[in-house]
């Protein structure tokens, strides 16, 4: 090394290079392909920020803590060091994926790039660099496509996360597997209604077209912001299909809601079970309850104007081809919520407007008090 030899740090990666000592402006960049990698950044930089689709941020969080109850089961039950370490990493990439969506979250919402570094407490160009959108969509897609699937709770514990570390091929067939298949069913009757095709909503989600038709075809397990965003292509309600995503992740729901939040949960479960279906005739679908359940009392259910009793709930989620066990707690949370604001729950249903907690309710108490 020449004791004339000047060195540099390159702005963008921060790696030395010898810089020139002649006449002329001094380089900036180790290599050209920085240069134009940071002018495409300055350039994303000038455009408008468009609003976010859905909150990666609450989404990613919400997968931490699916890990967080695996970790803690596993820990619970003392398995070898290997794994616990194994359920920490994840956990711990997942934090990381979490910092970066967030950031991203915040930049759709307007937050320059500035207050995202003081925050983070890094430079601007760190920032800029570390937390560039493509970047985080790419982490946050490779991320999805790694994402486990936890395993079947052990029986007796319905609510357990990853209670047994094996998976048999009977649970398989019976509780996992199935929300597995039907969250892929759903997802694929939402594409076929929908004017998109496949490589348009794998050029939409940023996705590569071979793993969205993974997706579809029930070989992969995505985390919940790729089933969010693919419905939300599809022109589906993503919410429909959070209870299949649940379920096909091992996670059981939030218990002791209110009855108008129970309720909703019940009803989109049903919706969901529905488009597993196909979306099959009401007619079929009402036969295979039985006399009782006439089509327009279907469509009044699916349509979330009418809450059923369980006899119904029951007659129709085995006329779509699901468990009813699965769906039970969902129904037993609204039971319980309902008989705590209320009385009995009304044999063959109640409108939707006579649920404790809506405007009609709140009147009906107002003017008997």
């Amino acid at each position: 090394m020449g004791a004339s030899d000047v060195y540099a740090r390159c702005v963008l990666c921060g790696r030395r290079f010898r810089q020139r000592t002649g006449p002329g402006r001094k380089r900036d960049y180790c290599e050209k392909a920085c240069r134009r990698r940071a002018q495409r950044l300055r350039d994303g930089e000038a455009k408008a920020t468009p609003a976010a689709a859905f909150p990666w941020g609450r989404q990613v969080a919400d997968d931490a803590l699916v890990l967080a109850a695996r970790l803690a089961e596993a820990e619970r039950e003392k398995v070898p060091l290997p794994d616990l370490l194994a359920h920490a990493d994840r956990l711990a990439r997942n934090v990381s994926c979490y910092v970066a969506a967030a950031v991203q979250d915040a930049r759709a919402d307007g937050t320059g790039w500035a207050a995202v570094a003081e925050a983070a407490g890094v430079s601007v160009e760190t920032a800029r660099i570390r937390w560039n959108e493509q970047k985080v969509k790419r982490l946050l897609a490779r991320r999805d496509q790694h994402w486990t699937a936890p395993t079947e709770p052990a029986q007796g514990q319905p609510g357990a996360l990853g209670a047994s570390l094996g998976r048999s091929s009977a649970q398989e067939d019976t509780g996992i597997g199935r929300a597995r298949r039907q969250l892929a069913a759903a997802l694929s009757c939402l594409q076929r209604k929908s004017s998109v095709t496949l490589q348009e909503a794998a050029h939409q989600a940023d996705l590569s077209p071979s793993y969205v038709w993974r997706v579809l075809n029930g070989t992969r397990l995505p985390a919940w912001p790729v089933v969010y965003m693919l419905a939300t292509i599809f022109g589906g309600n993503a919410g429909e299909l959070r209870f299949l995503w649940e379920r096909a992740q091992g996670v059981c729901p939030p218990s002791r809601q209110s009855v108008t939040g129970a309720a909703g949960r019940l009803q989109a479960a049903l919706r969901g079970l529905y488009l597993a279906a196909d979306g099959p005739d009401l007619r079929r679908l009402s036969k295979s309850g039985g006399e009782s359940l006439a089509p327009e009392l279907v469509q009044e259910v699916l349509d979330g104007d009418l809450v059923p009793d369980w006899w119904t709930v029951e007659k129709l989620v085995a006329g779509m081809g699901g468990d009813a066990s699965a769906i039970r707690p969902l129904w037993e949370d609204l039971h319980y919520a309902f008989l705590a604001s209320r009385d009995v729950f009304p044999t063959g249903g109640l409108p939707r407007s006579g649920l404790p907690g809506t405007e009609m309710d709140t009147d009906f108490d107002a003017a008997s008090s």
